[in-house]
């Protein structure tokens, strides 16, 4: 084998090993994945898989071994096949990337390159048998043929739609994501053609691999920023439903509660002073929880709210505690502004007042915590009019998503009511 071979071989192994590593990188760091995320690992399986063809082409090359003899033969069809499935992933990667950004780009693209990619690949078939690309002798070394550089032209074609596309939708795009996603179109091109002219040097897929690393750079930036963004919005929601719920109305209601408790019954006092100060001190925790807390911790804090509540309202104010499932975690602060809103906007609004229920459930796949009351119910359909901003539910319903992936559905009927369930997923293992 002459030196060509052997560098060829060697970068095409090397390039092969490393998008392995970034295909790992990606894979082990969430177990849910984004499309955009999943097809950017589908181009880099499909890239190695080509490095790994084309190295095995190389080194089979020239044994007359009937092992070698198949080799050479399945890696070069490897080779021009995975080729063009590779530009039409590709596209469908551009397409979905172009399209999250907020321009109405179709799927014809996509549909057009697979299409392309499907008549090339018929064209190698034909030529296993009529050798229009290439040919491999008795000595089993591959020659290029008369008509080799018809496929070399579908790619050519294949990556100016690609070029097409980005030049249209560089609006949309980021100077960084426009220069990787440039790179993985205009690299290969050049690649190809150094190809075509100096017959022997293998530089196109390792083109691709260093280009498709462009990507890989510009997609950790992009998901590190949105990262920072996503924790940067939590923090603001939960900052937010701390304020809300120390609002001065609570505040001087409370404190008028304990002091006319301190002349009536002083032990009762004592202990609304332990449920206040329990429940500020839950507020505070709150700030510096930047994760799921145990639901007992939750629920503790919730406890000590209605019990002020109680004392305020007295008869008119019922609570019903029904949680035989407490050991699963939930973020902070979800539990009770779903319990404050029952009660300020559902039961004391009803002149004889009413019940409010805390239950809890374990299903086969999640765990459930259903807040009922009795009250004066609202239509879920339209918004609240009692020109008041509601943003509390709706920041428990982003950090239930965001922290656990679960979901708060609110039903309610006028007159009979409230019911709000939130459903938190089981992790795979727990009891």
């Amino acid at each position: 084998m002459s030196t060509t071979g052997y560098i060829n071989i060697s970068l095409e192994l090397f390039g092969g090993l490393l998008s392995l590593i970034f295909i790992l990188s990606l894979s082990l760091g969430s177990l849910k994945k984004e499309r955009l995320e999943r097809l950017y690992i589908r181009v880099l399986s499909i890239n190695t898989i080509l490095l790994f063809s084309d190295a095995a082409a190389w080194i089979f090359k020239g044994h007359p071994d009937r092992f070698s003899f198949w080799m050479v033969r399945i890696a070069n069809f490897l080779v021009f096949t995975f080729g063009y499935i590779l530009l039409a992933v590709f596209t469908d990667y551009l397409v979905c990337f172009v399209s999250g950004k907020g321009a109405g780009i179709s799927r014809a693209p996509s549909r057009l390159m697979w299409w392309l990619a499907l008549s090339a690949i018929v064209l190698v078939v034909i030529s296993q048998y009529n050798h229009m690309y290439y040919l491999i002798d008795s000595h089993n070394v591959y020659h290029r043929q008369r008509w080799f550089w018809i496929s070399q032209i579908y790619g050519i074609i294949c990556m100016l739609i690609n070029g097409a596309i980005l030049a249209r939708y560089r609006k949309y795009l980021s100077g960084k994501e426009l220069a990787g996603l440039a790179a993985y179109i205009l690299m290969p091109v050049i690649a190809m053609l150094v190809q075509m002219l100096i017959y022997g040097i293998a530089v196109l897929y390792i083109a691709t691999t260093v280009s498709a690393l462009c990507i890989y750079i510009s997609i950790q930036v992009e998901q590190s920023r949105k990262f920072s963004q996503e924790e940067l919005e939590l923090e603001k929601s939960r900052t937010a439903i701390m304020l809300s719920q120390i609002h001065p109305h609570f505040l001087y209601n409370s404190l008028s509660v304990i002091k006319g408790l301190c002349q009536t019954d002083p032990r009762q006092a004592e202990l609304a002073v332990d449920h206040f100060s329990g429940f500020l001190r839950g507020n505070l925790d709150s700030l510096t929880a930047g994760s799921p807390i145990p639901f007992s911790q939750e629920l503790s804090h919730t406890r000590h709210y209605l019990e002020l509540e109680q004392m305020r309202f007295g008869h008119r104010l019922n609570v019903i505690y029904d949680t035989p499932v407490t050991d699963f975690l939930i973020p902070p602060l979800t539990l009770q502004p779903i319990v404050e809103n029952a009660v300020r906007h559902g039961i004391v609004k009803c002149e004889e007042g009413g019940t409010l229920t805390v239950a809890t459930a374990l299903t086969s796949d999640a765990y459930t915590v259903t807040v009922t009351d009795d009250g004066v119910g609202f239509d879920p359909s339209g918004p609240l009019q009692d020109g008041k901003k509601h943003i509390g539910i709706q920041n428990v319903r982003k950090r239930l998503q965001a922290q656990c992936s679960a979901s708060l559905t609110i039903r309610s009927v006028r007159g009979c009511g409230t019911t709000a369930m939130i459903t938190l997923p089981r992790k795979a293992g727990e009891k």
